[in-house]
């Protein structure tokens, strides 16, 4: 019992030893004079200004320093920025050194700690000098000359942890982008000038969002700073970071590609020697960096996306700015490049690589161009082995020569080989890329042996044998540095179907929206880089044989004789013969100004038909009050949109003019001869100029202005001389009736899409002429006389007056009708139907005198014109309706 007691009192002595130490300890940290002594110990500890926010200390359960807002000053030589600042640092007390009546760090923790490394004019970095070097190393390197010497510092630490950190890059005065974020880690003094390093941290870059950067990790042995690193050995892991993220922080830009991305490396310097000779020596790496499931953003990620391996061992000089990779190795998974490279980093990135051997497979080649173009078809293959030597200069790299060749390849569709590949020579000269003699031998559909050939055969695909004439020969010549090339082609096909099977299967379709059978013969060529307008195409094909049968048409163009061509980067078309919308036509048209921004350039044709029908054009485009035909039609006819676009801004982007000339033009009753006229296009505005025709004995003359918005609106006036009644387009047994010659003018408009709709709006007036009339059936002006119905005919001299169209009718009001014995007047209305309901009265209601009003009779004729009701009745009164 008095042991306890004994040992209890000593326990509550100590303790209370203990509260008053921590007490007064805390009471001297805020004193003037132990703070600048921390503060001073601190600045002996980083080698650096130092400012602090509160200081605090703990004694249990190991001394221990609690800082508050550090901030580590800059050395005047790298700017006035502060180096490095904390939000807070915890720092313990080496028990040894305190003992021995020094006053030493052990660890200390940096929390939230954000540094900022710059590197000088002359290719010296802020963290030299900072932590403390070998002794040995010191000696060494004091004899070497520094623009800027140091004296040696006292300070002893041992470790420092940090979490949550940052790290930030200047060039001189200049900030970087880039930057690393959540570090963690530690630095610690495993023997004198010896430090561990152990990092983890995330790379960031402003201006951009990054969503998976991955995090780097950094495990090393290395020397103090000041002894630039040396001897050192660090390893680097980076993993799992996405491609479009690594192309962000690298350029600040989305690249448009996507996959996955992995480093490792090691590296080394100073292992091997000592002393002056050990800080002179150039870094050994060996790098490893892995990308997979590359493809372009808006592809769908595929089991097949390439993924490439890229080796590298050799080393790298800091004195001399070069980096040398002796060993370069690209792997793919069927090829291979083995060779070397140079970078130069005391300046802009320039490297040059150099490829001794290089073996590409075709399948590797396939599985790239999949990854970045739409619509390849998942059968389509190529055999092919590419080899030869080739060396790459400039950042981005450039091509700058070597030799390619290659070995007999094939294309090759489901079940066949679709073309055969010639093998073909390349060479690059100067950085020019020139390629010679590839060319395609275009097979027919024959099955592969061992295909299934009754299945094919029970689809219905026709099986010929290859013919030899069917062939693409193709050369290249581009040069890089001047954005310039010409593609040439020499084509030879019997028939041009399975060149379009090809071009489909490698998501280049060329018949978007129409279907072509036949021959084509040719060459056409395509330079680039030549002026302001990009690419230009030359040369000329001739069609044979030929059926286009387009998307908005039920039937084909049939073509024989037709060439196509290019000139100057104009196109143009000429036309022999092409059976087309029920007529055989001839003809030419010109692009005479060429589109730019993707619109269609300025059109000019010369076009004839041999005989144009209504019937024949509504049979070709479908249904007539169908209104997206020429939706359907357009985009194949301008070259196939991918997306849907409104039939009015296709119309938008066409600018044409020309003639049409057409031996006849029939439109239902109405037929036409040697009609003509000169058409304008721009802008979704349509005219008509100049149109004539010769029609029923006489001629019609006019213009026509339409306006192609959401509701079409047309305007037209027409001006017809000389025209026989009895052809005009009545029907057959009334026509019989009528004979005399008319003319006059009008003016009509209309509205809508689709012929119901037309007729519906259509309206109009106009002025009509009369000559030698004579009306068979009836005896007009003898009926009226004698109150009874009088068959035979009724004669006048002249007539003329006015007329409207409305309402699906034509009306007449006071048409004056000259005899020699007096005047008639015709009214009433003639409806589209053939329905007419007028009459026949005497002129000037009895002004004349000749019969007196009340014995006055009229004619009224109504009902079907074929077989009309006619009767006499007398004479109605003013403004009565018939």
């Amino acid at each position: 019992m008095i042991r306890v007691r004994k040992y209890g009192r000593i326990a509550l002595l100590v303790v209370a030893l203990l509260v008053a130490v921590q007490v007064g300890v805390s009471f001297l940290v805020r004193t003037h004079r132990v703070r600048g002594y921390l503060i001073a110990h601190l600045e002996s500890a980083f080698g650096r200004p130092v400012e602090v926010g509160r200081f605090s200390v703990g004694i249990l359960p190991i001394p221990e320093l609690d800082v508050d807002a550090v901030t580590i000053g800059e050395d005047p030589a790298f700017g006035h920025e502060y180096f490095l600042r904390a939000e807070h640092m915890a720092a313990s007390f080496r028990w040894i050194g305190l003992l021995r009546g020094h006053f030493e760090f052990g660890t200390m923790s940096l929390t939230r700690p954000s540094l900022i490394l710059v590197r000088n004019a002359e290719g010296r970095w802020n963290l030299e000098g900072w932590l403390p070097p070998a002794r040995a190393m010191s000696v060494s390197t004091s004899a070497l000359p520094s623009p800027h010497p140091r004296a040696e510092t006292t300070h002893r630490l041992r470790k420092i942890d940090f979490d949550d950190g940052r790290i930030n890059f200047k060039q001189e005065d200049e900030k970087r982008p880039f930057a690393f974020t959540n570090v963690s880690g530690s630095v610690e003094q495993v023997s004198p000038g010896r430090w561990q390093l152990r990092l983890e941290a995330k790379p960031w870059r402003s201006g951009v969002t990054l969503q998976s950067t991955g995090m780097v990790q950094v495990v090393g042995d290395v020397a103090g700073t000041s002894a630039r690193l040396q001897p050192a050995q660090i390893r680097l892991h980076w993993e799992k970071v996405s491609l479009a993220d690594l192309f962000r922080m690298v350029t600040g830009n989305d690249s448009g590609v996507r996959g996955e991305f992995a480093l490792d490396g090691n590296a080394s310097v100073g292992e091997e020697t000592s002393g002056a000779d050990a800080a002179l020596r150039a870094w050994r790496f060996v790098l490893q960096a892995r990308a997979e499931q590359i493809h372009r953003w808006d592809l769908t990620e595929r089991s097949d996306n390439p993924r490439i391996n890229v080796n590298l061992k050799g080393r790298w000089d800091l004195a001399e700015g070069e980096g040398r990779a002796e060993e370069l190795r690209v792997e793919l998974p069927r090829s291979n490049l083995s060779g070397s490279a140079v970078l130069r980093t005391d300046g802009p990135a320039n490297w040059r690589a150099q490829f001794g051997s290089m073996a590409v497979q075709g399948e590797d080649l396939l599985a790239w161009y999949r990854a970045f173009q739409p619509g390849v078809a998942p059968e389509v293959a190529v055999d092919d082995l590419v080899t030869g030597t080739v060396s790459a200069t400039g950042w981005p790299l450039r091509w700058d020569g070597g030799v390619i060749e290659s070995t007999v390849g094939a294309l090759r569709l489901p079940g066949q080989i679709a073309a055969r590949i010639d093998p073909f020579r390349g060479s690059v000269k100067g950085g020019v890329i020139t390629l010679d003699g590839l060319r395609l031998k275009i097979a027919s559909q024959a099955p592969l042996p061992g295909s299934n050939e009754k299945s094919e055969k029970g689809a219905g695909k026709p099986r010929t044998n290859p013919a030899a004439e069917d062939s693409m020969e193709a050369s290249l010549i581009h040069d890089p540095a001047a954005h310039q090339g010409v593609l040439r082609l020499n084509l030879r096909l019997a028939d041009a179907t399975q060149l379009f099977h090809l071009t489909a299967a490698f998501g280049h379709p060329l018949n978007k929206g129409w279907e072509y059978t036949g021959g084509a013969a040719g060459f056409v060529a395509v330079n680039w880089g030549d002026g302001a307008n990009g690419m230009r195409r030359s040369g000329a094909l001739e069609l044979r044989k030929a059926q286009l049968q387009v998307a908005g048409l039920n039937e084909p163009l049939k073509l024989e004789g037709t060439r196509l061509e290019w000139k100057d980067g104009l196109r143009s078309v000429l036309i022999g013969k092409a059976d087309a919308f029920g007529a055989a036509w001839s003809g030419t048209i010109s692009e005479i100004r060429e589109g730019t921004g993707g619109e269609t350039g300025d059109w000019r044709f010369q076009l004839h038909a041999d005989h144009l029908d209504a019937t024949e054009l509504d049979r070709w485009f479908g249904p007539r009050a169908r209104p997206n035909w020429l939706q359907r039609l357009l985009p194949s006819l301008l070259g196939g949109e991918n997306a849907p676009v409104p039939a009015s801004e296709l119309l938008r982007r066409i600018s044409a003019e020309g003639e049409l000339t057409a031996d006849t033009l029939s439109i239902e009753r109405l037929k036409l001869t040697k009609a003509h006229a000169k058409l304008v296009l721009h802008a979704l505005h349509l005219e008509l100029q100049d149109a004539g025709a010769e029609w029923a004995g006489g001629s019609v003359h006019g213009g026509l202005e339409a306006q192609f918005s959401a509701v079409p609106q047309y305007k037209m006036d027409a001006e017809v001389e000389r025209v026989g009644l009895a052809q005009l387009p009545w029907p057959p047994r009334w026509a019989e009736r009528w004979s005399g010659i008319a003319s006059g003018k009008m003016n009509l408009s209309m509205s809508g899409v689709g012929r119901e709709e037309l007729l519906k709006q259509l309206a109009g007036r106009g002025e009509i002429k009369l000559e030698k009339i004579e009306f068979r059936g009836w005896d007009v002006e003898t009926s009226a006389e004698l109150g009874t119905l009088r068959t035979g005919a009724s004669r006048w001299t002249s007539g003329e007056g006015k007329f409207e169209i409305g309402e699906r009718q034509i009306r007449f009001e006071g048409i004056q009708l000259e005899a020699a014995r007096a005047k008639t007047r015709l009214d009433g209305t003639i409806g589209f139907d053939l329905d007419g309901n007028f009459t026949f009265a005497p002129g000037g209601r009895g002004k004349r005198g000749a019969h007196p009003m009340l014995a006055a009779r009229e004619l009224r004729v109504s009902g079907p014109l074929e077989t009309p009701t006619v009767a006499l009745l007398p004479v109605r009164a003013a403004g009565s309706q018939p």
